[in-house]
């Protein structure tokens, strides 16, 4: 089962069994979807003054070396609803399990997306693919 967002000028699809929240603050707006026992989740995040997406992914990245600093990081870009994220892959280790980030951020003519998944190697399923295709599926729907 699948569970379809559509608000905030995005639409995504997510597992349907993730609980999903939003928190809008300005021209802020985060939209979190994590799994039932919540180790894995994503956060996808819409910056109406559209920040330099590599500024964002980094500050990401820099946020996530504070708390991690002896993590493994390694630069991507991927097509994200017809535009050019930039990001990163990042595994880290936190108790005693391997954990994996992906960070991906792109702008379009109205906004800065940046779409934050993390999973860990305790979880059931298979959490990577899962957040791959929320990013997948994600367009922006008032461009």
């Amino acid at each position: 089962m699948t569970g379809i967002y559509d608000d905030h000028g995005i639409r995504f699809e997510y597992p349907g069994d993730w609980e999903v929240e939003v928190d809008t603050d300005g021209e802020k707006t985060t939209v979190s979807i994590h799994s039932p026992d919540g180790v894995a989740f994503a956060l996808v995040a819409l910056d109406e003054s559209c920040p330099e997406p590599s500024d964002v992914a980094g500050q990401a990245l820099d946020a996530m070396r504070e708390e991690y600093p002896n993590l493994d990081s390694v630069p991507v870009l991927e097509t994200i609803d017809g535009h050019r994220a930039v990001g990163h892959d990042v595994e880290f280790m936190a108790l005693d399990s391997t954990n994996s980030c992906s960070i991906r951020c792109f702008r379009t003519p109205r906004r800065t997306v940046i779409v934050f998944g993390q999973w860990s190697d305790l979880e059931g399923g298979d959490p990577e693919s899962q957040l791959k295709s929320l990013r997948d599926s994600l367009e922006e729907t008032d461009s």
